[in-house]
């Protein structure tokens, strides 16, 4: 399930954000819980680097980004519980699998229902423009940001900024040797066409 399309900046811009919350409600409802730590570990590095920084600066939102970050850092450490559980790690396989999902969807509620207090004072303060660059900004993050939690990374400052690059390329690197199913986007990679010598080992040498 994906949002519908809307017309509107500040429409187009919540329903952006209430995507990845979509995807992975939709996973856990499928039983497929790794799909959901992928949208939601993409989602929260991605508002990370987006949302929150304008909202630093908006004092309506101070008292509410505080708020949002201990509730996200809890959906963290619960996604890499989900995550140890549901990849075969020894050290999670004797946890209950139900109360963990129930766990997990509790986080999830608390985080969307936080979340959507933050996104009403961003629409409400910020204008079109802003928006349009904040929708930007998130998707552009999302396409680059990890796939895996990483609760005891920092998350902060320069040291934020380094790990989410870190732990993107990490995670891709990780994904790959995985053959892991990554359903977020990512970003488009340009085509590379062979030189001779690559056409040659290809088998598409010409007469």
């Amino acid at each position: 399930m994906t949002a519908q399309p809307a017309s509107r900046p500040e429409q187009r811009f919540v329903a952006c954000i209430e995507d990845a919350h979509q995807h992975a409600e939709l996973a856990l409802d499928e039983g497929r819980t790794l799909d959901a730590v992928v949208w939601l570990s993409a989602h929260l590095a991605a508002t990370l680097r987006s949302l929150h920084r304008p909202a630093r600066h908006l004092l309506a939102a101070r008292p509410l980004l505080a708020d949002q970050l201990t509730l996200d850092r809890r959906l963290e450490r619960m996604l890499r519980i989900a995550e140890q559980r549901h990849s075969g790690d020894a050290l999670a396989a004797a946890l209950d699998e139900d109360r963990l999902e129930r766990a997990l969807r509790a986080a999830v509620v608390a985080h969307v229902r936080h979340e959507r207090r933050l996104l009403t004072v961003l629409v409400d303060v910020l204008d079109e423009g802003a928006l349009a660059d904040l929708e930007a900004a998130y998707g552009a993050a999302l396409e680059q940001a990890p796939t895996r939690p990483h609760p005891h990374a920092p998350h902060t400052g320069v040291l934020g900024v380094a790990a989410f690059r870190v732990d993107a390329w990490r995670d891709r690197v990780m994904d790959t040797m995985d053959s892991r199913h990554v359903p977020t986007p990512r970003p488009p990679r340009a085509a590379v066409v062979p030189g001779r010598w690559g056409s040659y080992l290809l088998g598409e040498m010409e007469p």
